[in-house]
This record gives structure tokens, C-alpha cells and sequence, in this order.
């Protein structure tokens, strides 16, 4: 690799030292490296510099939620990204602080694998337009404003699976199984698996669980009128931003995308030991 670009999130790397190390070294072995900042309050729309798509790579500086960003801002280009940890656990991170050096090394020297990790699209009407929306990890669909439930109808290749009296519903790829599904009591599942996880948060039921689904599967989520007037029943967020409103009866078609994203895996270690090792790690901080 020859031609690089970073995005960093400006919050974890004060003072942009990590980022401008990064830069220096590989400036010095005469290759293109540039960079641009990407903050918490930005628009998850906003565009990243037309530079970001001329790399070969991208080095995402932060943590799990900025990688996500990242990824839905690229997603179809193909473009690899290495994450480089500088926040806390960082389950998609594949390189800590301290082994930098060691990593861009790897890359330049063209030593490291990819891994390809599937997304969702969601598909919903927006202004009377048919739109579609990606999501590395997960589209939450989920009260609007009142504290009380939202009652749901799922539907899985158009036929009618359950309804639920929820909070809400995460339709989760294995990537995101650690994230809010993990959160709401889903199960964790090998990233590099392909299929659906769909997980009620909080239903009002006493035996409902999580259903895991085939990748070829197609989920439909209708919101049901309340008994309350109300313009919007529902949000649906999408890698946690990117949101939409859902009126009764409006709903959002999920299955797999047809893009990716490309992860660099520069070890050979197993999920279940990456697993085990940032558990540890949550624990100790806890």
C-alpha cells in the first residue's frame, strides 16, 4: 500500500498527536498519507473528503462508533479500513496505541489479511420516495418520544412471524451482536458469520427471545397505530444515527446488503480469544 487516509476522531486524539505521528512516518518512507477529523456532533450524511476515496486504506483513529461511521460513509467503494484503538474495549479495532509503528509497517510491507463483514440495508419511504439506508452493526427501530410501548408486526419473506408490544426491535449483523444486541440479551455470534439477528428490547411478554435468520432472509417491520394521536409512533437508526420517523402502518424492509465492508486483520488470532481478551478488559474497568 502506497496511498493512505485517516479519519480521526478529533476527541480521542487531542492535539491530533497520534494522527500527526502517523502521518510523519509514513510521509518519511515517501508515501501519501493525509487526514481529516470526524467529531461526535457531525451529521452522519456529511461526506468525507474526496480524498478518503482515492486510498488504498483507511486508518479510522477512535473507537468502535467512529469505525462504524466511517464504514457507512464508504460503504460500496471496497476501500479496506484498519481501526486503531484509542478509545476504550474497541471490538473493531485491530490495532492498539502502543503497536502502531508495527502495524503501518505491516502495511506497507503488503502483510495482512482482509476480512469482508456483511451490512444491512434498510429500505423505507422518505417524502414519498423509496430510500435506502446501510448499517455495519445494527437499525434500531424504537419508540418516538413516550416512555410507553410500541406494539410491531414482523414479517419475514412476507409472512407474518410475530407481533410485540416492545421498546423497540434491533435488527443486528454478527458484526453488531456486540453491541446493543448484546445489550438487550442477544447472543454474540463470529463476525464473519451471515445472517440476521432480530432481538425485541424489552417486550412486554414473558417468552419472547431472540430469533437468529438466515442472511437470504428479507424482515419487514410494520409499526401499529396506538391509541394515541400521534404524527410519528416510531424512529428507525441505523448504525445509531442516520434516523427516520415512521408513522402508523409506515415500515422498513431489512435484509443484507449488497455492499461491504473490508476489514485489515493484521494477526492471526481467533474471535473467541480476541473475545475473551476484551472481556477481561471490560471487567477490569468496570
Amino acid at each position: 500500500m502506497k496511498r493512505f487516509h485517516i479519519v480521526v476522531n478529533a476527541a480521542k486524539d487531542p492535539g491530533l498527536t497520534v494522527t500527526k505521528k502517523i502521518t510523519g512516518f509514513l510521509q518519511e518512507q515517501g508515501l501519501y498519507c493525509d487526514y481529516e477529523t470526524i467529531n461526535r456532533n457531525d451529521p452522519y450524511n456529511k461526506a468525507l473528503n474526496k480524498n478518503a476515496f482515492l486510498a488504498e486504506c483507511l486508518l479510522v483513529l477512535g473507537g468502535d462508533g467512529t469505525f462504524i461511521q466511517v464504514a457507512g460513509k464508504i460503504a460500496g467503494t471496497d476501500i479496506p479500513m484498519l481501526g486503531i484503538n484509542l478509545g476504550n474495549v474497541g471490538y473493531l479495532a485491530e490495532t492498539e496505541r502502543e503497536d502502531i509503528l508495527e502495524a503501518l509497517n505491516s502495511l506497507i510491507d503488503d502483510n495482512y489479511d482482509i476480512e469482508d463483514r456483511m451490512m444491512l440495508s434498510g429500505k423505507y419511504t422518505s417524502e414519498g420516495e423509496r430510500k435506502i439506508q446501510y448499517a455495519l452493526n445494527d437499525i434500531v427501530i424504537s419508540r418516538c418520544e413516550s416512555l410507553r410501548t410500541i406494539k410491531y408486526e414482523i414479517y419475514v419473506n412476507d409472512r407474518l412471524l410475530n407481533s410485540y408490544n416492545a421498546d423497540g426491535i434491533i435488527i443486528s449483523t454478527p458484526t453488531g451482536s456486540t453491541g446493543y444486541n448484546l445489550s438487550a440479551g442477544g447472543p454474540i455470534v463470529e463476525p464473519v458469520a451471515e445472517l440476521l439477528l432480530l432481538n425485541p428490547i424489552c417486550p412486554h411478554t414473558l417468552n419472547t427471545r431472540a430469533v437468529i435468520l438466515s442472511a437470504r432472509d428479507e424482515i419487514r417491520i410494520r409499526v401499529i397505530k396506538g391509541k394515541y394521536k400521534k404524527e410519528f409512533e416510531a424512529a428507525a437508526s441505523f448504525d445509531g444515527g442516520n434516523e427516520i420517523f415512521l408513522r402508523a402502518s409506515e415500515d422498513v424492509l431489512i435484509k443484507k446488503a449488497d455492499v461491504r465492508t473490508r476489514i485489515i486483520k493484521l494477526r492471526k488470532e481467533s474471535f473467541l480469544n480476541i473475545l475473551s481478551r476484551k472481556m477481561r478488559l471490560v471487567s477490569y474497568n468496570e
